[in-house]
């Protein structure tokens, strides 16, 4: 068992919604290498920013709160520059900070069975929308693949697209890095298959880079790593890439290696603390109601410390990248660090 290892308390906040968030896809997203926590209520949406310091408080003061009428038909919300997106159920849509639509983008509804849904996002610099519909049916019912679509932030309408081999599958969409359009976008196929993108925006362009195929999916960025891990949950790896943007394991670790117990599963989105540390969670389960959060080596993921929080917190933890992470246990949000 490796070494246990205390654990500093930065900040402490009580948020309605969160327990429903954590759990969802567009409850935790990173943009423009802020993460956002999007909460629901009623008939409103609340998008809180973690602060770049890890002093407190824990978020920035420049929360929005936006009203939404059909909240109930919103599959996927997310800020922009000028105020948000939504991802429907048969469009996306572009909002002002008041809830006023400035265009809708109509598509194809998704399919109820088996269930897709979309995801957006805008670039860095406030100039497109990316955003996953689905395809067009043929004559028959069938198309070959969802569609990935750039759209003009402005106007709505379509810049560039491109074809995905997934097909009504759940998409998340990250931006994990400052002031750079790059996005990694993964789709989920129910149990036993996903993908996972880097998608870059070149000149109008989109250009797509296959990361991860089949039973595994990318869980975390930074610089040119990705965490890939197994969508059983069974191992977890570190991959670079290459020059020529093919994707090599650097290093590999198996739930067991984690956690010396026969039954061990990695959890949640495994993620970079930092250049140093990654944080992982097992249990005995895929979705457990009892986990326990691992530090691993950034550099090879062999297991260095056993995290002890001194009071119960959530499943699965979110790294942010700079030397902290966040947890959620009922409506409060935890922001930790390595004790200094």
């Amino acid at each position: 068992m490796p070494e246990e290892m205390v654990l500093q308390l930065i900040s402490q906040e009580s948020v309605e919604g969160v327990a429903e968030a954590w759990g969802r896809h567009e409850g935790r997203q990173f943009r423009d290498g802020a993460l956002r926590l999007v909460t629901r209520s009623a008939d409103r949406v609340v998008v809180r920013t973690v602060r770049s310091s890890a002093q407190p408080p824990l978020f920035s003061a420049d929360s929005l709160s936006v009203p939404l009428a059909d909240l109930a038909e919103c599959q996927y919300v997310t800020p922009t520059r000028n105020g948000f997106a939504v991802s429907r159920y048969d469009s996306v849509s572009y909002h002002s900070r008041s809830g006023a639509v400035e265009w809708s983008f109509r598509h194809f509804p998704w399919e109820d069975d088996p269930i897709g849904s979309g995801a957006c996002a805008e670039a860095s610099d406030g100039s497109h929308l990316l955003a996953v519909v689905p395809g067009t049916p043929d004559d028959a019912g069938e198309y070959p693949g969802d569609r990935c679509v750039l759209l003009d932030s402005g106007t709505g309408n379509v810049v560039d697209e491109t074809l995905l081999p997934s097909f009504s599958a759940s998409y998340t969409l990250d931006v994990p890095f400052r002031q750079v359009s790059t996005f990694f976008l993964s789709a989920g196929q129910g149990q036993d298959d996903a993908y996972s993108w880097k998608v870059d925006i070149v000149d109008g362009r989109l250009h797509l880079m296959e990361l991860a195929s089949g039973m595994e999916r990318v869980t975390g960025a930074q610089h040119d790593r990705v965490l890939v891990q197994g969508v059983g949950g069974s191992w977890l790896q570190m991959r670079s890439a290459v020059p020529d943007g093919t994707p090599r394991i650097e290093a590999e670790v198996t739930s067991e290696d984690v956690r010396a117990e026969q039954e061990s599963y990695i959890t949640g989105d495994s993620g970079f603390v930092d250049d140093s540390h990654v944080i992982a969670a097992v249990g005995d389960e895929w979705w457990s109601e009892d986990t326990e959060h691992f530090l691993l080596d950034a550099a090879d993921l062999t297991v260095r410390h056993r995290l002890r929080y001194p009071f119960p917190i959530g499943l699965v933890p979110k790294a942010l990248g700079d030397g902290t992470w966040i947890t959620s246990n009922g409506t409060d949000v935890h922001r930790w660090r390595i004790a200094q």
